[in-house]
């Protein structure tokens, strides 16, 4: 009986410390992206229509500055998955990047295309998929 009493004790104080870890993590996200939303939708229109040489490729860019003016998706992403950095390598130059930077991704549907905005350099990254 002592047993079963010690386990739901340290099961409940198991949930009470999750929730409180699932809480805090979205008020952090909810907080960055109220904070950041429409620096990142601006720069990453700004990136999306960088001169370009040929008329097709500016009237892509301009269809893809339009989808990030509304985005289809807005989230929060803690590092950047296009760098391959592997995590035992932590005195690697991009392993921050790679693994703890926050990153604000917009997704636009027309055409498909994926924005993520480092907010510790103010810097975009942008690909049509």
């Amino acid at each position: 009986m002592i047993r079963f009493i010690a386990v739901s004790l340290a099961l409940l104080a198991g949930a009470k410390i999750w929730t409180q870890e699932q809480i805090y993590r979205s008020a952090t996200e909810d907080a960055l992206l109220q904070a950041y939303r429409s620096k990142a939708i601006a720069s990453c229109r700004i990136a999306s229509l960088a001169a370009t040489a040929r008329p097709a490729d500016r009237l892509l860019r301009q269809r893809i500055a339009a989808g990030f003016a509304t985005p289809s998706g807005v989230h929060l992403e803690i590092g950047n998955r296009d760098l391959s950095v592997p995590i035992w390598q932590v005195d690697h130059a991009a392993w921050a990047m790679r693994y703890t930077t926050p990153y604000i991704v917009l997704e636009a549907t027309t055409p498909a295309a994926r924005c993520a905005y480092d907010m510790k350099l103010d810097k975009v990254h942008i690909s049509v998929l």
